[in-house]
């Protein structure tokens, strides 16, 4: 059995949507503040763009837990 995780984070646009962008294997005593301090960074950088739009604020983050069983 193996759990792997991911974070996500989210992002609205400027037109509106809503736009995720995931991490493999985020590190285990992560905080809110570190990962809103980072989503903060990538709006002001303008590093998330979508069918030419760009993100215009953080919505939400989370981290997925997901565990995979092996059947024998």
């Amino acid at each position: 059995m193996a759990d792997t995780r991911k974070l996500t984070m989210v992002f609205s646009l400027d037109n509106g949507d809503d736009f995720k962008y995931n991490l493999a294997d985020p590190k285990d005593d992560l905080t809110k503040a570190q990962v809103d301090e980072a989503m903060q960074a990538m709006i002001d950088n303008n590093a998330i763009l979508k069918d030419g739009h760009g993100a215009a604020t953080i919505k939400e983050a989370y981290i997925t837990t997901t565990t995979q069983t092996v059947l024998e």
